[in-house]
């Protein structure tokens, strides 16, 4: 099988393969990246010279490597769609842990257990919907940790 791209297409995929490897590797602390996966990214940046992006991809020989350039970095949308990402997530994750906290509470491990799953996302859509509206009217000037 043969894959052709264009140099646009090779681009986003480059931007592709740099985001997917930042959110793999991004919280291993030391751990190395899966072989799969960086055995992937090494075979696409290889190609950056034949679709005349060279300059987002340079070549050590030493380590015998291939790696994003800083031009890359610096030309491109990726870290922009990483922060997207980041704070969509962040806030999407705060309203339904709080949420879910809120629904536990008042139901209970049991009382969630003995729900079918229809009811349970009946019941716990108002939560959600609270924080929704808190989190975007007032965003975390509410925010206050007890201990």
């Amino acid at each position: 099988m043969k894959i052709e791209f264009t140099p646009e297409q090779y681009e986003t995929l480059l931007k592709s393969i740099a985001i997917s490897s930042w959110m793999i590797n991004a919280f291993n602390e030391g751990e190395e990246e899966s072989n799969s996966y960086a055995e992937l990214e090494q075979y696409i940046l290889s190609f950056a010279k034949e679709f005349g992006k060279q300059e987002f991809v340079d070549y050590d020989v030493a380590d015998d490597i291939y790696y994003p350039t800083r031009k890359f970095e610096d030309q491109t949308d990726i870290f922009d769609i990483i922060s997207d990402y980041d704070n969509e997530l962040f806030w999407d994750e705060l309203i339904h842990r709080m949420a879910r906290r809120d629904f536990l509470e008042e139901y209970g491990e049991s009382g969630l257990a003995a729900m079918a799953i229809e009811e349970r996302i009946e019941k716990e859509a108002p939560y959600i919907s609270k924080y929704e509206e808190i989190f975007t009217n007032q965003g975390l000037e509410n925010v206050e940790i007890r201990s």
